[in-house]
């Protein structure tokens, strides 16, 4: 029987002892990522049903093994008999690029195959699918027998391979912290070669100084980076360290580098560079820092849209129509009347066309789903780009995220209305709206996701939803509602995808409501007018009282909350401070409130004796150990503490909830202990939400 050295690995770990094992820990004793674990768990499934075996796979606890004890000693017979070495043809391509993209001299076939313990033919087969993932970043694979096998082509395209590579074996969220954790930890015994070659294309001890440089520049951006960016810029430069060491460098047009001086991205990158340059003595010629300059520019947020998009505002509109045009004429339906569609794709387009333009990688992890969902449309997408976009040689990775736009519209074509979603949490204004944004990152069809606090939801009427998802049990019967993680594990993706998948069958069909007509009358004008003025006032209530406060040591959790809550009370925010405080720890009690990969944590509530809406930070002098979202144990150094009144206007509620989708869309900007730049930032937001809010009551 045929097993890899790492499910030889696995299966020895599920069948040495009793116990239940979390996919962490399994990943952190093969020396690989949570992610490979998942997939090498699946694919062994099949294998144990042979032996009478089965995972038994419990939420929040862990995997372990089960079956008869027969069935265990046979399946270590299996695994003793077994050959030792062998890899999957996918761990084998791996492994030759990591070695022939690091060199740049020929490498002989004979020690290629050594290594891998195969025969020159195999790796000749295998060398032939390797040259055609190289063509697609401008590279070359050449052959010459007696002389061996080298890659020839750009540092550029070179690097971004790297890059592409690690990024195709390891989540982008998950590298850095892999490569770090593998600087202080010895090779376990169960380790993994390929993986170990792919994490060696980084010299791990030089990231946490790289990470240290890149963290204190960027908060000088005038927006701010997604996390999976600044990831990918630490995980750029630290490749960039080693092939400058190897005397590889990038050329730039000299036009180019005159158009990026006096950029405020070169003025951060300057500092990037300088910093770098200090603390591993090599030299960074200006090609290095025009190539961080582009990093930068092509990895700010999508919400940032008041900086340098607008030089750019509307360049590709025309483009943007006309690819609607022609993929909807392909696909026999009319989708120029859709606005979301039009909205997204343009927003998309203006990136994707900088992109191409700077010759900047793009990465999609779900580009073989969409592949495989989506193939015609997929077609339609990637001929129609390729005629409206002749110069440009578009990656099929684009495509994908092209074609995720369509199929929503689609969708939305096909079911003749658009999705809608319920989020529910204890108090509606925190974890909730976390939980819509990510929601709405996931699926796209979703264009409307409502949240509630636990006592409004029983005001809202359950047949006008397509999905309701909610943090906390909900009085209603099994199935017709899903609860959810606060920050929506796999697992709550996959049971929420099989739930619109079964309302696209024509289940859990909600009625059609009843038509109205739509002449406004003097009183519903009115309406709106007021609705529009309590939206100004409280925006200004919330930016007006908005702070940063140092707070002084504090051995626990409670006594940080009753200092905050009594500085609220004395600035009139509220009444009762111990009530408050109360309800703040009661909040923490239902579920961790710490975000995922910062040193930040939303406490959140609504009560009586709240006065008025309230959005607050205080440092803490010291950190406090906290559950995060996703259930691990984290270090808060930063208190976001977001209070409104339980009977307040209706758009309290709502302007709570865009800060706490600011928080994970911008980490970076409220860990930054910049008062000045935080408020700046929540005003512009706030001040784009409001007038989103006037744009509604104007069509009324």
């Amino acid at each position: 029987m045929y097993f890899t050295s790492r499910e030889r690995n696995l299966l020895r770990l599920l069948t040495g002892q009793a116990r239940v094992w979390t996919v962490e820990e399994l990943a952190e004793a093969l020396g690989v990522s949570p992610r490979t674990i998942h997939r090498d768990l699946a694919g062994l499934e099949t294998t144990l049903d042979g032996f009478g075996l089965s995972l038994r796979k419990q939420a929040g606890v862990g995997v372990s093994l089960q079956g008869d004890p027969a069935g265990v000693e046979s399946l270590l017979a299996a695994l003793t008999d077994s050959q030792e070495t062998d890899y999957t043809p996918g761990e084998r391509e791996a492994y030759l690029l990591c070695t022939l993209l690091e060199t740049s001299e020929p490498v002989k076939l004979a020690a290629l195959a050594g290594d891998l313990g195969v025969s020159p033919a195999t790796v000749s087969q295998d060398l032939d699918r390797v040259e055609a993932w190289l063509k697609s970043f401008g590279l070359t694979l050449v052959k010459k027998r007696g002389w061996g096998i080298q890659v020839i082509g750009g540092e550029k395209g070179r690097r971004a391979a790297m890059r592409s590579l690690l990024a195709e074996h390891f989540d982008e969220g998950e590298i850095l912290g892999l490569l770090k954790r593998s600087i202080t930890r010895k090779s376990p015994d169960h380790s993994d070669p390929v993986m170990e070659r792919l994490l060696g294309l980084v010299e791990r001890e030089r990231l946490a100084q790289v990470e240290e440089a890149v963290k204190e520049e960027i908060g000088n951006l005038p927006y701010s980076m997604a996390d999976t960016a600044y990831i990918g810029l630490v995980v750029h430069l630290a490749l960039a360290l080693e092939r400058i060491e190897k005397g590889e460098t990038l050329e730039f047009d000299p036009e180019m580098l005159a158009h990026m001086a006096g950029t405020k991205e070169q003025e951060v990158a300057e500092k990037i560079a300088a910093r770098l340059s200090a603390v591993f003595g090599l030299p960074f010629p200006d090609s290095e820092i025009a190539n961080i300059v582009l990093h930068l520019r092509g990895a700010k947020l999508g919400s940032d849209e008041g900086y340098w998009f607008r030089e750019r505002s509307g360049a590709v509109i025309g483009e943007t129509r006309e690819l609607i045009r022609r993929v909807g004429q392909a696909m026999g339906v009319s989708l120029t009347e859709d606005p979301s569609l039009l909205q997204g794709l343009l927003a998309h387009l203006e990136r994707a066309v900088y992109r191409l333009e700077e010759g900047l990688p793009i990465h999609n992890p779900l580009l073989p789903r969409i592949e495989k969902d989506y193939p015609a449309l997929f077609d339609a997408v990637e001929k129609a780009m390729a005629e409206i976009f002749p110069q440009h040689r578009i990656p099929r990775e684009e495509i994908g995220y092209l074609v995720m736009h369509f199929g929503a519209a689609l969708e939305r074509k096909r079911r003749g209305r658009p999705l809608r979603a319920l989020v529910v949490c204890a108090s509606g204004i925190g974890t909730s709206k976390l939980l819509a944004s990510r929601l709405q990152a996931e699926f796209p069809e979703i264009t409307g996701v409502d949240t509630a606090s636990l006592l409004e939801w029983q005001r809202k009427e359950p047949r006008n939803y397509d999905l309701i998802l909610s943090t906390i049990p909900l009085e209603l019967e099994e199935g017709e509602y899903i609860r959810v993680h606060p920050y929506l594990t796999k697992r709550d993706v996959s049971r929420i995808r099989t739930r619109l998948e079964q309302r696209g069958r024509g289940e859990f069909q909600r009625p059609s409501p009843e038509p109205t007509g739509d002449t406004a009358d003097t009183q519903a004008v009115l309406e709106a007018m007021e609705r529009v003025r309590e939206a100004v006032e409280c925006t200004l209530m919330i930016l007006r009282g908005f702070s940063l406060t140092r707070i002084p040591a504090a051995s626990t959790l409670p006594a940080v909350l009753e200092t905050v809550c009594e500085r609220l009370a004395a600035e009139g925010v509220l009444r009762e401070p111990a009530v408050v405080m109360d309800q703040l720890l009661a909040r923490e009690r239902l579920g961790g409130l710490g975000i995922p990969g910062t040193e930040l944590a939303l406490f959140h509530a609504r009560a009586d004796e709240i006065s008025r809406p309230s959005f607050t930070i205080y440092d803490l002098e010291r950190p406090i150990d906290v559950e995060g979202m996703d259930g691990r144990k984290m270090r808060m150094t930063g208190l976001l503490v977001m209070l409104g009144p339980e009977n307040g206007v209706d758009v309290i509620p709502d302007l709570l909830s865009r800060i706490s989708a600011l928080i994970v869309e911008s980490p970076a900007i409220f860990q930054s202990k910049d008062e000045d730049r935080i408020r700046g930032f929540l005003t512009e937001q706030l001040h784009r939400t409001l007038f989103e809010k006037i744009e509604e009551q104007r069509k009324v």
